[in-house]
């Protein structure tokens, strides 16, 4: 399969006036730490991940250098670089002149996902849609951080709340139970969802003219129908009967626009409060300096100068938005007067042709031509109504049997593809706790990469954090194996947590270098050991030894004269 290598790493502080570049090695890179342990091991492995639009956890002093990063990278043998500075990323696809983008906005992770080949997609909170997931939700598996992913896999970083129940499909992809055609039925499947959201619109509109007619027109209890209509005399016939139809044609529309402008009114509500919502964010996010906690979904939001021109520019869409809804409530408004004034002008017409031919003197009981207009149009308007919804209801049910069944097709397209991806962790995930000899962690009920969180729970602390490596390493050989994304790097901070001891740590470094592929590309990050003098003779180590000190001052002016036009 293809991988993803990172070839070169090249971070840049222009308030510090410091830089660094650090070249890796295809197959084995060592970011280690001698003697001391803050020196920057983790900040290293974070920027390759950070260039691409991740969130790892950066800690405040690195925060406060304010770094750009670029990472020139390799996907089979195409080679790119990427850059970013806070919010803005620059791409070049190789050897094209580069593209820029503001924010992870759907065309740059579409961009990224293109490069990698990964095909999930995940559903809107709120919407009847599914869309391309950030570059982290690829990179997950690749990445054990130093604090959260010993005790929880699928954590390695922040602000992953945008999506709601993620874990199951993401798992499910990576590890090759399903793929790009799952995803396409699931396209699909929202597409009918969004049409059966139009159809129960629809239909909530015709119920809405309905129960209007019957408001404007009260019980009519003649039975007059259009065969009784014909046998009134000749010379009224076609009077009446042009009349009856101008009434039906201007009655119809009438109720129509009535229902529209009942639509467009609780329409308007609704943006109102979302204009009335945004107004107070921009207020809030003006009053304060912090960063912001999204109170639906927990992602916490920077609350810089770009973040908050974004609220700003919802809030002018949203109040967009509403001066549309009212510009077309006023038009319906005049539309419905309009229509009312021609519906008065018909039966003003009628009421000549009834005082004309009908004396008061008459039996009161007699049916006037008003009442069989009245009667014949009210039937005839309920009847297309009810014709026009019970066509609605057809579609309905019909996009209904069309969802079910895409669903099943869904699920049978995965059905064998779960079984042997399942029956594969559960021959790899064994073996390699008995190579990591954490004998206590019970595997009889951890049989499928769904089952991460029995991982951690398994075992004691320096047990199940042998465990937890053995889970990534099985599901990083689940991906070569049986994925259709691209292979990306494995990248391991500091496995020797809870202070292995010193064949433990061993048995660690000979399972990452003799059970995972070939071809794949390994970055570890550590304390300098003797037991890693096996891993160094293959790969590439960058030690790191001043304190607090990974970026140099040395390499500020080359590097910036090198990459500074990127930004500009």
């Amino acid at each position: 399969m293809r991988t993803l290598k990172f070839k070169k790493l090249t971070l840049i502080s222009d308030l510090q006036k410091k830089a660094r570049q650090l070249e890796f090695s295809d197959r084995y890179n060592l970011i280690l730490a001698e003697g001391k342990n803050s020196v920057g091991k983790s900040s290293v492995v974070k920027n390759l991940f950070w260039c691409f639009g991740c969130e790892p956890r950066f800690d405040d002093k690195w925060n406060s250098l304010n770094c750009k990063a670029i990472i020139e990278f390799e996907v089979g043998d195409k080679k790119y670089w990427l850059a970013r500075d806070d919010n803005r990323f620059f791409l070049s696809d190789d050897g094209v002149k580069y593209k820029s983008f503001v924010g992870l906005s759907g065309e740059f992770s579409k961009k990224i996902s293109e490069i990698v080949n990964f095909n999930a997609l995940l559903p809107v909170r709120n919407k009847d849609e599914v869309v391309i997931p950030p570059p982290a939700f690829y990179f997950l598996p690749f990445y054990i951080d130093q604090k959260q992913s010993w005790s929880n896999a699928w954590e390695s970083f922040d602000k992953l709340g945008q999506f709601s129940d993620w874990k199951k499909p993401i798992i499910q992809y990576h590890s090759g139970m399903i793929k790009k055609n799952y995803f396409d039925l699931t396209e699909n499947i929202y597409e009918k969802k969004r049409e059966k959201s139009a159809v129960k619109n629809k239909i909530e509109k015709y119920e809405t003219a309905i129960s209007i007619v019957s408001d404007f027109i009260p019980n009519i209890e003649t039975t007059v129908n259009l065969e009784e209509f014909d046998e009134i005399e000749e010379e009224l016939k076609y009077k009446m009967f042009d009349l009856h139809n101008l009434q039906e044609l201007v009655f119809e529309e009438f109720a129509e626009l009535r229902a529209d402008k009942a639509h467009v009114q609780s329409q308007l509500v609704i943006a109102n409060e979302a204009l009335s919502e945004l107004e107070k964010d921009y207020e809030f996010a003006e009053e304060t300096d912090d960063e912001i906690e999204c109170p639906t979904c927990g992602v916490i939001h920077d609350n810089t100068l770009v973040n908050r021109f974004s609220l700003l520019k919802d809030k002018e869409q949203a109040g967009q938005v509403a001066k549309r809804l009212e510009a077309s409530l006023k038009k319906l408004e005049r539309s419905v007067i309009k229509k009312e004034e021609e519906l008065r002008d018909i039966r003003n017409q009628i009421e000549e042709l009834n005082e004309k031919y009908y004396r008061k003197e008459e039996d009161e009981n007699k049916i006037t031509f008003q009442n069989i207009l009245d009667s014949v149009a009210v039937h005839s308007v309920t009847q297309k109504v009810n014709s026009r919804k019970s066509i609605k209801f057809e579609q309905l049910y019909s996009l209904e049997a069309g969802e079910k069944a895409l669903g099943k097709d869904r699920n049978s397209a995965s059905k064998e593809s779960k079984k042997i991806v399942k029956e594969k962790f559960i021959e790899l995930f064994p073996s390699y706790i008995s190579k990591l000899k954490a004998f206590g962690v019970n595997t009889s009920n951890i049989k499928s990469p769904e089952s991460y969180t029995k991982v951690a729970k398994s075992g004691g602390a320096a047990e199940s954090t042998r465990a937890m490596l053995a889970y990534y390493v099985t599901f990083y050989n689940l991906i070569s194996i049986y994925s259709e994304e691209v292979l990306s790097p494995l990248v391991i901070d500091t496995p020797n947590q809870h202070e292995q001891a010193a064949k433990h740590y061993e048995s660690i470094v000979s399972l990452v270098m003799n059970n995972t592929p070939e071809n794949s590309q390994i970055f570890l990050c550590g304390m300098d050991s003797k037991k890693l003098s096996q891993m160094k003779g293959k790969g590439k180590v960058h030690l790191l030894e001043k304190e607090h000190a990974l970026l140099e001052a040395s390499e500020y002016e080359g590097l910036s004269e090198k990459y500074g036009s990127i930004f500009e």
